[in-house]
């Protein structure tokens, strides 16, 4: 019995340290990477520049560990490079004199900020915000710039040969992962389908890819143009998995499968798609062409209005797998536009809106910046540089974030001070300093990057570095004030410059996203007049899944349960809504020899009654008061000269539909949300 006993425990022993094996790996070999380019930064940078460059190696390193999961893309990498320049150049000029440091605190910041953060990439300026103010923690003279320009280049020179190889190493390529997945995630789908099988899984999975995919679409985008090739081709796709989304849901089982040929119809192209997925390539897709086409040819469903929308979404597949032989993916689309609307260069408005997210996040960056490097620059106060350090490192463009940020680099720089003040009591010279920052480089990598312990490293790391020129308790002293300094700064931004709560921006997302519907059904009111802005609608579609998005994460981890269920029927209403939009505009695109324009009440009056229906919805859920209203019904085909049997017709009448269901939907609105 004891025996058993003593191995019973012996195996909860190997499973516990099989756990901690796990966990060990889950997180060092992530890190390593990062971190073995930190360390070859470091003791390159420091012997062939002098100790007062070494600060280049936390952005460098910061740089690093965000792109290397990234594919290697030499055209991106080579502009990072030079605006890394400019902003060496602007943090010089900053260390200059007093007027120059409090102009250019506030300004660089303001826009690199303003210009490269959004809701969609809040933290898409922190990496340029860190050089320009680490630059400014060790000030240099003229005769020294060639010197910093020179380090500059040096080690973003090592991060891109690291990136490079890193890319080579792994072998990791563009391949169109999620178009392939979801490729196949159809194929299943149409499985499950003829089967009469429950396919709920495979169209919460399809959903995620579409998010995902909206997300590579924006980042693609740059300020002139839409996307990249590779943008272009998932926006195509994107599409096509939003309307096999839309007719599962729009026609029933019973309309999809009338005889014997409907089955036979999606067993083929279930086996399509999975062909699909494995020979989707980026030179030759002829084969799969040939056999798209040749499967449109010989086969329909029975049901007309099904089949039409098949073929129309199987018409999409056909370009998308040309188009992909055709597009460079980092090469920008230039026939996609950025509309002049969105973009802050060609609309300088932009950049004094302070309704926008990124805007009052930059002019807070820039006042606490600006503040900050005055008081040090101004006082001379030894070390006075952590003030602003700390303060960048503490403020985020979310008011929570930013909050936590305070908590754990208060906690972090605490603890890293007892354990700096126990080193470097019993280690004293430079190369036990030496040593003490690679292994706290090892574990800062290491650690979460939103935990308190990765400051309590980056302490660590920092005051090895001063405790080598200053004494250990007057360092230990000083940081603390100045961590308290920028701490209270922070948090009187925080709370009273324009700050932006999760909160308050989920009630702006609710209502950006009907402002989005409003933009939408206005662009379909151009068929009459003129074409139809497809920059415009893109990026209106694309915003509209990504904002949608951002309202799926607030309410699964802020609001009550009554909440939850209202969003949970909101946001797949108003995605049908979009879906419905998107194929009414192709159709008015695409075929107008089968609609008559002239004088066409059903349309007038049609798009006319969803914008102010739109617009009404809209006010009942960003104010406290709910209106009513009347909506069109389908006696308006009566005026219309369309033909019953278009797809088109039932497009717009389930489009009135949706419309209904989002009215009928506010009225049940939780009384929470319409105080908000």
């Amino acid at each position: 019995m004891s025996k058993f006993i003593k191995g019973e425990m012996q195996m909860m022993k190997n499973l516990k340290f099989h756990k901690i094996v796990m966990a060990t790996k889950r997180k060092w070999i992530p890190a390593l990477p990062t971190i073995f380019v930190s360390i070859f930064l470091f003791l390159t940078i420091l012997p062939l520049f002098g100790i007062q460059y070494v600060i280049m190696c936390s952005f460098l390193a910061l740089f690093f560990r965000t792109r290397h999961l990234q594919d290697f893309r030499p055209r991106v990498l080579v502009k990072t490079g030079i605006i890394m320049l400019l902003v060496c150049f602007f943090a010089f000029l900053a260390t200059r004199n007093l007027a120059l440091c409090i102009v250019l605190n506030f300004f660089v910041p303001f826009f690199i900020a303003g210009l490269l953060t959004n809701k969609f990439n809040p933290k898409a300026y922190f990496v340029y915000g860190m050089e320009f103010v680490f630059l400014q923690l060790m000030p240099i003279n003229s005769d020294q710039l060639p010197t910093q320009a020179l380090c500059l280049i040096y080690g973003y020179t090592i991060v891109v040969f690291s990136l490079y190889l890193y890319s080579r190493l792994i072998k990791r390529k563009r391949h169109y992962g999620t178009v392939r997945k979801g490729m196949k995630t159809l194929s299943i789908q149409f499985k499950k389908l003829i089967n009469n099988e429950d396919f709920q899984t495979e169209i919460s999975s399809l959903s995620q890819m579409m998010y995902h995919m909206n997300h590579v679409i924006y980042s693609s985008r740059n300020y002139n143009y839409l996307a990249t090739g590779y943008g272009k081709v998932n926006y195509y796709f994107m599409l096509i998995f939003q309307r096999f989304h839309y007719i599962f849901h729009n026609f029933s089982r019973e309309e999809l499968f009338k005889t014997d040929e409907d089955y036979a119809y999606f067993q083929t192209l279930s086996e399509l798609f999975l062909c699909i997925e494995k020979n989707l390539n980026q030179e030759d897709n002829d084969d799969l062409i040939q056999s798209l086409n040749q499967f449109m040819e010989e086969h329909t469903l029975s049901s007309s209005k099904a089949n039409e929308a098949m073929q129309e979404c199987l018409s999409i597949l056909n370009y998308a797998l040309f188009t992909i032989t055709l597009v460079s993916n980092e090469r920008p689309e230039k026939d996609w536009k950025v509309p002049a609307s969105s973009n802050p260069i060609k609309n300088i408005r932009l950049l004094f809106s302070l309704d926008r997210f990124q805007i009052r996040f930059a002019l807070r960056l820039a006042v606490v910046l600006c503040i900050s490097f005055a008081f040090s620059y101004g006082t001379g106060f030894n070390h006075s540089y952590w003030y602003p350090m700390s303060a960048f490192l503490m403020l985020m463009p979310y008011s929570e974030e930013s909050t936590m940020k305070i908590n754990n680099r208060i906690l972090g720089t605490m603890a890293g001070l007892c354990i700096v003040f126990f080193l470097m009591g019993i280690f004293k010279s430079f190369a036990s300093h030496l040593i003490i920052i690679i292994i706290m480089t090892c574990f800062m990598y290491a650690a979460p990057i939103t935990s308190w312990t990765m400051t309590m490293y980056t302490t660590c790391y920092g005051m090895a570095l001063t405790t080598l020129a200053l004494d250990r308790k007057e360092a230990i002293l000083l940081r603390l004030l100045y961590v308290a300094l920028a701490a209270i700064t922070t948090w009187l931004a925080n709370h009273f410059l324009l700050p932006n709560t999760a909160e308050s921006e989920f009630k702006n997302s609710v209502g950006s996203l009907f402002d989005i519907d409003i933009k939408l059904i206005r662009e379909l009111q151009k068929w009459k007049t003129k074409e139809v802005d497809m920059d415009v609608f893109r990026n209106l579609i694309v915003h509209s899944h990504l904002i949608s998005n951002e309202i799926q994460s607030y309410i699964n981890t802020h609001l009550t349960k009554e909440e939850q269920d209202f969003y949970s029927q909101l946001l797949p209403l108003n995605q049908k809504l979009i879906s419905e939009m998107e194929q009414l505009n192709s159709y008015l695109r695409h075929h107008k020899e089968l609609i008559d324009f002239t004088d066409n009440l059903l349309l007038e009056q049609l798009f006319s009654n969803l914008e102010d229906a739109t617009k009404r919805i809209c006010f009942s859920y960003t104010s406290n008061q709910l209106t009513s209203f009347v909506m069109p019904t389908k006696n308006l085909h009566t005026y219309g000269t369309l033909d019953d049997n278009l797809y088109f017709n039932d497009l717009a009448f389930n489009c009135i539909k949706s419309i209904e269901e989002l009215t009928n939907l506010s009225t049940k609105a939780p009384l929470q949300e319409l105080q908000r």
